[in-house]
């Protein structure tokens, strides 16, 4: 049966649709609270401006899905999704005909832009018949209460749990009494949002007037919304007091198995004693009695705070539909012209009083909260590490050239932080990452609450500090990294015209094994290297060492270095740097070194780093005379069975380069790309940005000429 689209105009709610949006909710969604038809309808009722559309998709007379839409500019349609609203209005299981309904929609519709999607509710990563793109929006989380709270507060950080008691001593101490109640009669739920009114009116939110009043528009909606969701038993208000005086309140909806936080405020001057955070805790600990098994939803952009208490996260999309890739390319083209036509939106921090950025030199200068974040990173890179950059700029760039580290900070927490090198001539700057062929994946170093628009605020005052700014170049990153489309989008944010460009291809392996069965998956060519080069070398006398007492590191480092002097490859142009990176690491147990010695003598060394869960191949040199030997493939044989047995990795990485001699090792190939970006606000951004398009354009006619060319000569010749 062929699935059709009906459009109907709405007159400022739901009306007779209601029943029906509600059907398919219960049906889709398990009645989910946010997308209930009382909270759509007072949505419309409150904030439509008599623009929304519903739309309906029907199936052999059975509704599939709905969705509310309003037109906007260029023939882009929306989701309806005024600023109470933390989901869009979306009942739509998976996509399916939206070409059908860009067609059906009124007028001009060039894309329609799905706003707050949330994927544990309807995804479009499987839409078959449209181009889409998807923009992750907020990074969303949720408590999971079916162990009950004891279980959900056992497994909390000893931060939380140690904090939260520190508050409460505070309290005793301070000889103030805190109680907690919960409201959620039909009768007393007007005068609980009443209050709340009052306490978020005294904070920051009045002061900036986005507060809610008694007698405003959002304090008239949440106060009917509250109370029709009483009369089910479905509402629910906590409120916190210290001596009978209310200092923190939270409004609350749910269904059979969630409950959604709508609404947090708190008594500023009460803040050393965290009442946001004590009534939280009493809040989780209530719910998990009275509504045993629900599902918390927070629906929040949270910080690193909120998500220490979360037990999941997941991001909150939004997906543009285009009705065809070419109508989506026009429309990606139109926004870059926009941004070099109209002047540039100031994105400096200006006026945004909880975001502030500081530039240091060096890591030896940075604050603890700093160097914290960076050794949080660190666990997930290690040359993400303050260690990494403390060698790289020692050892390579030294006090000649301009190293910035760029360290953002919001409500005085670190969120995200950026290493350049800001190279200066008379005709402006050139940005560059940290980073040169010592390294093997640069990526901006981002927190758990770190957001795109963060970096886009640091690429802001780069430009803003080292102006004029000619072009900015970041290199090697992963471009299947979330980063790597922030990056590319902060740069375009800000005006500058940005192209990718391949760096290499990096090889590693997948450990799923133990040694033996690491082995047998290898080529018989690789098993029978290694078991008749073994015995060679054995009978020879030579012998394999791994290094890993700390007191043995200087006799190594002089023995690789020996090693290398007598390789293949090319003298190393900064001598200091892999001696500086064996003892970093060394200090901290993650440096695994290896020699084979011939006749007492080193023929082959390499160092690997291993950190968290991954092995990293970083240098390997071989004597070239005794090759014939393999000492070579004999000591990466030695730590590959170390990291895998001892160290139990389950990642090794040959890092930087195609080799071939890398394949036979490693399991998949994944790509290294880089980012150049030219500024056409200034005369040699132009130049090099018309250059740069130019070059492209001759490579990728360059061989259809040539072929053309070839042809032509056969033909006529």
């Amino acid at each position: 049966m062929t699935a059709n689209w009906t459009v109907f105009r709405l007159n400022r709610g739901l009306g007779e649709h209601l029943a029906a949006w509600d059907a398919l909710n219960l049906r889709l969604f398990s009645n989910h609270p946010l997308l209930n038809g009382t909270f759509v309808d007072l949505l419309l009722r409150n904030f439509d401006q008599g623009s929304a559309r519903l739309c309906v998709l029907t199936e052999a007379g059975r509704t599939e899905a709905m969705c509310i839409l309003r037109p906007g500019r260029a023939g882009i349609w929306t989701s309806f999704l005024p600023s109470q609203a933390q989901v869009g209005p979306t009942l739509m299981l998976t996509p399916k005909s939206l070409n059908q309904l860009m067609r059906t929609l009124p007028g001009l519709v060039t894309a329609i832009d799905f706003l707050c999607n949330d994927p544990a509710f309807g995804g479009f990563s499987d839409n078959a018949d449209s181009a889409f793109d998807l923009e992750q929006n907020s990074l969303t989380m949720s408590i999971n209460l079916k162990g009950g709270f004891e279980n959900y507060w056992k497994s909390r950080s000893k931060s939380l749990t140690s904090n939260i008691s520190r508050y409460e001593r505070r309290l005793i101490g301070d000889q103030i009494t805190q109680t907690t109640t919960c409201i959620s009669e039909p009768a007393a739920i007007g005068h609980a949002v009443r209050q709340y009114a009052e306490l978020e009116s005294s904070g920051w939110k009045g002061k900036e007037g986005t507060a809610l009043t008694v007698n405003n528009t959002q304090g008239k909606f949440y106060t009917d919304l509250l109370e029709r969701f009483a009369e089910s038993g479905s509402a629910l208000v906590y409120e916190l007091r210290f001596n009978a005086k209310l200092v923190a309140s939270r409004l609350l909806i749910c269904s059979p198995g969630m409950v959604v936080i709508l609404k947090t405020a708190y008594d500023e001057s009460y803040s050393r004693y965290a009442p946001g955070r004590l009534l939280l805790r009493d809040v989780i600990r209530d719910v998990s009695h009275r509504l045993p098994g629900r599902i918390i939803e927070f629906y929040t952009d949270a910080n690193s705070d909120q998500l220490s208490w979360g037990t999941d996260q997941r991001w909150i999309n939004h997906v543009s539909i285009s009705k065809n890739a070419a109508s989506g390319q026009l429309r990606n083209a139109a926004r870059t012209l926009r941004k070099l036509v109209l002047p540039r939106p100031l994105l400096g921090i200006g006026g945004q009083t909880s975001i502030a950025i500081d530039v240091f030199d060096h890591p030896e200068s940075f604050p603890p909260d700093v160097t914290e974040f960076f050794s949080v990173a660190e666990n997930a890179d290690f040359q993400t590490g303050s260690d990494w950059y403390r060698n790289l700029i020692d050892t390579v760039f030294k006090a000649t050239t301009p190293t910035k580290i760029y360290v953002l900070r919001q409500h005085g927490h670190v969120v995200a932080a950026l290493p350049i090198v800001a190279e200066v001539s008379k005709f402006g700057s050139r940005i560059r990452s940290l980073s040169n062929y010592y390294t093997s994946l640069y990526s901006p170093i981002c927190g758990i609450d770190t957001k795109e628009r963060h970096l886009a605020l640091i690429i802001a005052e780069i430009l803003t500090r080292h102006a004029p700014v000619i072009s900015m170049r970041f290199t090697p990153l992963d471009s299947k990294a979330l980063t790597f489309n922030w990056m590319e989008r902060a740069l375009q944010d800000n005006t500058l015209v940005s192209f990718r460009f391949f760096c290499f291809g990096n090889w590693y392996l997948k450990v799923e094994d133990d040694w033996q069965a690491y082995l047998k998956s290898r080529t018989g060519t690789l098993r029978s290297t290694i078991k008749r080069m073994d015995k060679k070398f054995t009978a020879h006398g030579g012998t394999i060492q791994l290094k890993t007492d700390r007191t043995q590191l200087e006799q190594t480092l002089r023995e690789f270095t020996a090693v290398y002097a007598k390789s293949w490859k090319i003298p190393e142009p900064f001598t200091e740097f892999i001696p500086g990176l064996a003892k970093t690491f060394a200090t901290k147990d993650s440096l695994r070194m290896a020699v084979a010695y011939l006749d007492g003598q080193p023929v082959a060394s390499q160092l690997w780093i291993v950190n968290g869960n991954k092995a990293s191949i970083f240098k390997l040199a071989y004597d070239e005379n005794l090759k014939a030997f393999s000492p070579g493939t004999l000591v990466t044989a030695a730590l590959m069975q170390h990291v895998i047995e001892i160290d139990q990795v389950t990642e090794v990485d040959y890092l930087t380069g195609d080799d071939d001699y890398k394949k036979t090792w490693m399991s998949d190939r994944r790509e290294r790309w880089g980012l150049i970006a030219y500024n056409p606000k200034n005369w040699l951004g132009i130049v090099e940005l018309i250059r740069e398009i130019t070059g492209r354009m001759l490579r990728r006619y360059g061989a259809d000429i040539r072929k053309y060319s070839k042809n032509a000569k056969a033909i006529f010749t």
